[in-house]
């Protein structure tokens, strides 16, 4: 059984080398380890040897997975959850414990080596759309994350003020409407993960890069990484769009 595992200085310590050698393919490890966002699990507080961290609905286990808590854990992972890349062993302890339950999907991750000021610069200029983009504060982020087609989802930070405090973003508006949004989802010391939603309406409009390469932008101004992770095609023709380069990609699974 699952046994919740306190941000402590000392857990934190212990989490960071049992994912030493796990996969970095967004910052939510990091996030956790440093204690920023998320939460730990282990099979046994007090002796652990199976470990999970999960922000959002995103998963990541290291430890033993061939051991009795690796395999109670791994019982633990929520329906849909996504299990993303882990230490050695444990996507085929999530096969041996959901069988044909288990649903794979591929996911796109990017190098920021060639991003630089200038070109963003530059393509924001041409965007008509760069008058129009507003950093987000405290009257703005209001109907972005009310209502039942809300833009924004905060709920990994303690509260509305405690996301502006730590991290930012940018929207845009269309006759008094939100259009769309590009933000930082997960923060750590080194950088932030870039999230970006647009409105169905005011899809394929060029929206999208305007908000998001404004967000890079101030990332590369203040001396952060903005992490690209993709989902899906349009995805990563944006993330290139912008200055990242293609680092391959991997699996991620969930159980239904």
């Amino acid at each position: 059984m699952a046994q919740d595992y306190p941000l402590t200085p000392a857990h934190r310590l212990q989490l960071a080398a049992a994912f030493r050698s796990c996969p970095r393919v967004d910052t939510a490890i990091e996030c956790a380890i440093e204690g920023q966002l998320g939460r730990a699990f282990v099979d046994d507080v007090q002796h652990p040897t199976a470990y999970a961290i999960t922000v959002g609905p995103f998963w990541y286990f290291a430890g033993d997975p061939a051991s009795a808590g690796g395999a109670a854990l791994m019982r633990g992972l929520p329906a849909y959850a996504l299990l993303m890349p882990s230490t050695i062993g444990w996507h085929e302890r999530a096969q041996a414990e959901f069988g044909a339950g288990l649903r794979s999907h591929q996911r796109f991750s990017f190098d920021t080596d060639q991003l630089a000021v200038a070109p963003l610069e530059a393509l924001l200029a041409r965007s008509r759309h760069n008058e129009q983009v507003l950093g987000l504060d405290p009257t703005l982020i209001g109907p972005l994350t009310s209502g039942a087609d809300a833009l924004l989802d905060v709920s990994d930070f303690e509260s509305v003020a405690d996301f502006l405090e730590r991290s930012f973003g940018y929207t845009l508006l269309l006759g008094g409407t939100p259009a769309g949004i590009a933000y930082g989802s997960l923060v750590n010391s080194r950088g932030l993960e870039v999230s970006v939603f647009i409105a169905e309406p005011y899809r394929r409009q060029g929206i999208a890069t305007a908000l998001a390469g404004r967000l890079v932008l101030e990332c590369l101004r203040r001396g952060l990484r903005p992490n690209w992770d993709a989902a899906n095609p349009e995805s990563c023709a944006l993330a290139e769009k912008l200055g990242f380069t293609p680092a391959g990609s991997y699996v991620a699974s969930h159980q239904v």
